[in-house]
């Protein structure tokens, strides 16, 4: 097991890949935290420090570009990677995330993703 001490928060409604990312990610040395809904993802976005936002592109309340949009109101420099099994690159990116990753994806390919725009 790698050590790391970035902060990563997750967004994604669907609970498995909460969980995968959740022990992958660990695995990988990174403090993790899971959040189901776009709307608790901008709490902890106003309350705490996070390096890396994953979010995912359909959640109830909130999709992940508008959480993206609030999100730079709020952190203009806080990394994020959008991920989604459709084709919303070009939206993710428009609303300000850095990368994207299309579903279904390795879990590696995530690690190469964060370390692209987080550098350890």
């Amino acid at each position: 097991m790698e050590t790391n001490n970035k902060r990563i928060l997750v967004a994604d409604d669907d609970i498995l890949v909460r969980k995968l990312l959740d022990t992958f990610l660990t695995f990988c040395g990174y403090n993790v935290e899971c959040v189901s809904t776009g709307k608790e993802a901008v709490t902890l976005i106003e309350t705490d420090s996070y390096d890396v936002l994953i979010t995912d592109y359909m959640m109830p309340e909130m999709n992940g570009i508008e959480l993206i949009k609030k999100v730079r109101d709020i952190k203009k420099s806080l990394a994020i990677i959008g991920m989604s099994a459709s084709e919303e690159e070009k939206g993710f990116l428009a609303a300000g995330a850095n990368l994207f990753i299309a579903k279904p994806f390795s879990p590696y390919a995530l690690k190469n993703t964060i370390e692209k725009i987080c550098p350890t």
